[in-house]
């Protein structure tokens, strides 16, 4: 016998079972007759108490025909919800008739509510009577029920004995004994067909309706493997029979003896491995020892966590359920609406269950670990028998414990159950050091707000396995550390989510209770569409949805809120997330990250019969855990989460990347190796001249090997392709190209540094392709966000932006943050406008490809448009599907970077010579505005605020025709400066400077 079954045993011989009941409770004996067409029940109600007591007795929703003690009338006024029995002789006895009606249970309930709400029912279908619908003093009674039903009908109530005796033809008469006091009493009753069984000293029912018979030997099945596994648990069965019990209304409760589950609910196949078990384990703690409302209900999360939990953790995934609780959490609980757990006495919202259940069993879980699985066990059957058909409360539960544990619990207790609020962790200053052989990792935990008493599981992964901690933390910050022999590679904390805390953002995956639970929830109507979802939207605003047409939609309203948006052919999924399909169901969903709003999700949704999917958001409500859903034929056909962190992960070491020097590829193995693919890309640092003697040499060696080539390139922007056009075919000259492509204006950087590349493509008649957008749209944009656009500005954007790039936001999050000022800009229009260019390039690049598909393309960029393949390259095989090669100019590697790394030696850029002058270009005139240090033209005499009016025979009228002049000259070269200088006396005066470069 195991030591925790002796421990019961003892148990049971320190605490009686109730005895005397009858003596010490007021006795309700109650007859109740049924007028199925008119849905009323007609009872009576007699009252007795014990000698000296006075009771206060509920009849709200009733309506009192009459009252009398013995024989004696009382008046009561019409409506009071209470009477007060004051019994002048022992056996003075309250007689209570009354009537009423209950035609159905409001769908409201059902709908916010499923599975929890408890609803009357009287009519031909059959009588459901949970709540309300009898007299009942305060606290606890003896009760006898007499029933007269129809002939066909079957009855069930918490009775442990049930009589049933022939009354007429069409009726009988079901008399129901009770061993146990209740607060109330049930009545169900149907035409149910009845299978029976026993389990050890347990009788057995399934009360079920008759097109669902064939379900109940399986229910019979799976409910003596819960009662074998709890009776282990907790010793016997509290009751002499149990039933399981059909309900034509959509409810789940458990009462003693017996479980209403709705017949949506008995048909669904996961049912008996879940909810069933959940509902018999009520049966010890609910209906064996009641929770005192008054100061918290426990017994949800403690049923939640020994029933629903626990499942999951025998098949190994205890941790994966209690990270959904702390997703569902998060998702719905905020600062605003929160409450402590001895708050909680039922779930009226999503809310009030992700306290009471999801927080409540997560408490127990603490519980447990803090005190040991053995001594939680013990505590438990403690606390049962102390407090059999007794009302029992947090305290209760805590003397258990603390009587079970020799410790004192109140700290423990006043944090997780009289306090609201949850946990926010953070890690900081991680150090690794090395002394000798051994590795010491160090690390600060940061608790953001408020300090908790808690203890956190830290895992530290090294080459040769796991080292696995648990620390105390207190304090705001607390310093930690942890020594190994082997070689540290991660550090995490709390992977098997053994802490109730927030999820770091990492963890947490965008989800259908994350749109639900959002403060701010928006339907987004998109254009074309007003008036075709009248239904979805009655759905949407019954949510709490505010509905906006997409026209009106701003920046605002995507950062602070969460959407849903029909259909994936409107400007906003566009603009966000690009091209997208969705599953060709009856119904589907996708949530997608927000990319403006950690906190926030989009929902994009769509169907065979679009206007008419109203109807599929009342089942998306059930699936809040899910990422993406999908209906047909009214049933789920996929359902998947979006993957997600593990735990709060720290990378303590990178991989060091190495190159094996024998094996390293010449640049025409390189070139070998990807000429065959459609596009080449070939990332570049602008200001690196070798760079792009490179890529020059690159373009040389494929040209040799195919003529139809082009190249695409990140300095040219899309308006002025014609330029290109022209000086590529020979029409104008380079002078007259830089002119009207406006080079200078548009692209920061010498152009001797692509000048070779031009000329070749020139010489050759490469096609060049501008592959950039308008830089004023890019620039507008980083400045004030898409949304300022104008629509000629947006009809210059492509037409589809994919934002939910995450790794590729926060390296340009990184990027952002080392750039002075940067916090006075925002990042999302920064990061909006980075996406801006490369979708453009990869339009423009796909475009020209459309056209002309026999070519193969080398494309000239920065390397962080291509780095990964975030920017330009899987944007355009988005459009295209072309299979593409990426090679990197650069010294950092890492891995994933690029298919090709060169590292080409450094070679000094040509320059042309400077007049080492500041100019500013205004009204069609170029004036100075400063000096270089040590400037020959402030040598050679020119001054501030002269106008340059020539230099040697070309007229200036822009600062392009001073860089066009000197891109051919050379050092020591004489040039002259002709210019106008204002002056206040005399008038202004024209003079010429010599100037030698």
């Amino acid at each position: 016998m195991s030591s925790l079954m002796k421990y019961i045993m003892l148990i049971f011989l320190l605490f009686p079972v109730v005895s005397s009941a009858e003596e010490n409770m007021p006795l309700n004996n109650i007859t109740a007759r049924f007028d199925l067409e008119a849905h009323t029940v007609r009872g009576i109600s007699r009252i007795s108490l014990p000698r000296g007591q006075v009771a206060r007795v509920d009849i709200s929703g009733l309506k009192i025909l009459s009252v009398s003690i013995n024989d004696r009338a009382v008046i009561i006024e019409p409506g009071i919800a209470s009477l007060d029995f004051r019994p002048v002789a022992a056996d003075d006895v309250l007689i209570i008739e009354y009537e009423a009606e209950f035609k159905s249970m409001p769908q409201s309930w059902a709908e916010t509510n499923p599975g929890v709400i408890k609803g009357n029912l009287v009519g031909n279908e059959g009588i459901v009577l949970t709540y309300g619908w009898h007299p009942a003093t305060e606290g606890l009674s003896i009760y006898k029920l007499t029933a007269v039903l129809p002939d066909e009908f079957e009855a069930v109530s918490e009775a442990e004995e049930i009589v049933k005796k022939e009354k007429t033809d069409v009726s009988r008469e079901f008399i129901f004994r009770f061993g146990h006091p209740l607060e109330k009493v049930s009545l169900i009753a149907g035409r149910y067909l009845i299978e029976k069984d026993t389990y050890n000293k347990t009788d057995i029912y399934a009360y079920f309706l008759p097109e669902d018979k064939d379900l109940a030997n399986t229910y019979i099945e799976y409910t003596k493997k819960y009662i074998d596994m709890y009776e282990k648990m907790f010793g016997n069965y509290p009751f002499s029979r149990f039933s399981i019990v059909e309900n034509i209304l959509p409810t789940g409760y458990a009462m003693p003896t017996f479980t209403l589950l709705g017949q949506d609910v008995v048909r669904l196949p996961f049912i008996v491995e879940t909810s069933l078990g959940h509902e018999i384990l009520h049966q010890w703690f609910g209906n064996l020892v009641y929770p005192d409302y008054k100061s918290g209900n426990w017994t949800e999360g403690l049923t939640t966590y020994l029933a629903d939990h626990r499942y999951e953790e025998i098949n190994g995934k205890g941790w994966d359920y209690r990270k959904q609780t702390l997703i569902t959490y998060q998702s719905y609980v905020t600062p605003e609406n929160d409450f402590s757990l001895q708050s909680f006495t039922n779930r009226t919202d999503r809310v009030s269950g992700a306290v009471g259940y999801g927080k409540s069993a997560f408490v127990f879980h603490m519980l447990k670990d803090l005190v040991g699985e053995e001594t939680f066990y013990k505590a438990l059957n403690f606390f049962i028998e102390k407090n059999r058909f007794r009302f029992a409360s947090w305290s209760d539960i805590k003397d258990a414990f603390e009587f079970a544990s020799s410790r004192n619990l109140d700290w423990f207790f006043d944090q997780w159950i009289e306090e609201k609020g949850i946990p926010e962790l953070a890690v900081q200053n991680i150090t690794l050091k090395y002394a000798g052989s051994k590795a010491l990792v160090s690390f600060e935990i940061l608790q953001k707000g408020k300090n908790y008493n808690i203890l956190l599981p830290v895992l530290l992964k090294t080459e040769d396995g796991e080292v696995r901690k648990i620390f105390e933390l207190k304090k705001e910050i607390t310093p930690l550390e942890i020594e190994t022999v082997s070689r540290p590679l991660e550090l995490v904390l709390d992977d098997n989510y053994d802490l109730f805390r927030n999820l770091s953002k990492e963890e947490l995956p965008p989800v259908i209770s994350g749109l639900l639970g959002a403060k701010n929830r928006i339907f987004v109507i998109p254009e074309g569409t007003e008036g075709e979802y009248s239904s979805l939207s009655q759905e949407l605003d019954r949510e709490g949805f505010t509905e906006k047409k997409e026209k009106d939609i701003t920046y605002d309203d995507i950062k602070g809120s969460s959407l849903i948006i029909p259909g994936v052919e409107n400007d906003t999924v566009r603009r966000l997330f690009g091209k997208m399909e969705l599953q060709s169901h009856e119904f589907a969903l996708v949530i997608k990250a927000n990319p403006f709003n950690d906190k926030g999700v989009i929902a994009i949704i769509g169907g065979t019969s679009l206007p008419d999917i109203g109807k599929y958001i009342r089942k998306m409500k059930h699936y809040g855990k899910y990422s993406n859903i999908s209906f047909e034929g009214g049933k789920s056909v996929e359902k998947t989460i979006n993957e997600s962190d593990r735990g709060m992960r720290n990378s303590l070491v990178y991989d060091i990347i190495g190159v094996q020097v024998p094996g390293a590829l010449s640049i025409s193995e390189v070139i070998e190796k990807v000429r065959n693919k459609k596009i080449i890309y070939i990332g570049e640092a602008h200001d690196r001249f070798e760079h792009h003697r490179a890529q020059l040499e690159i373009i040389r060696e494929l040209h040799k090997m195919n003529k139809n080539i082009a190249v695409g390139m990140e300095m040219f922007q899309k308006p002025f392709q014609k330029a290109l056009d022209d000086y590529i075919a020979g029409a104008i000259d380079e002078k007259e190209f830089l002119r009207k492509s406006e080079y200078f204006k548009r692209w920061g950087f010498d152009y001797n540094l692509y000048r070779e590349i031009i000329l070749y493509a020139r010489e050759f008649k490469i096609p060049v392709i501008a592959l950039n957008i308008r830089k004023e749209v890019v620039s507008k944009v980083s400045r004030e966000g898409i949304h300022s656009l104008s629509n000629e500005e947006r009809n210059e954007v492509p037409r589809y932006l994919d934002l939910s790039d995450g790794e590729y936001r926060a390296r340009l999050r990184e990027f952002f943050g080392k750039h002075s000022g940067s916090e006075e800009r925002n990042f999302d229009f920064f990061y909006e406008a980075q996406v801006i260019w490369d979708e453009s390039m990869a339009q423009n690049l796909d475009e020209f490809i459309q056209k002309n598909p026999g070519y193969q393309v080398i494309v000239l960029a920065g390397g962080g448009h291509m780095a990964f393949g975030s920017g330009i390259p899987k944007r355009a095989y988005r459009l295209n599907g072309k299979e593409y090669a990426v090679i990197m100019n650069t010294e950092d590697i890492d891995r994933n970077i690029a298919d090709f790394v060169l590292f080409p030696q450094p070679i000094p850029a040509p320059e042309s010579p400077k007049l080492m002058i500041k100019l500013k270009e205004e009204d069609g005139k170029v004036s100075i505005t400063g000096f270089a240090p040590d400037s020959i033209s402030e040598k050679a005499g020119l001054q501030m605020n002269d106008i340059i009016m020539k230099i040697d025979d070309v007229n200036i009228e822009t600062v392009d025709d001073i860089k066009i002049f000197l891109l051919d000259k050379k050092k020591d070269d004489e040039i002259t400066v002709k210019i106008l200088r204002k002056r206040i006396i005399f008038g202004p005066l024209e003079k010429e400077f010599r100037i030698k470069l």
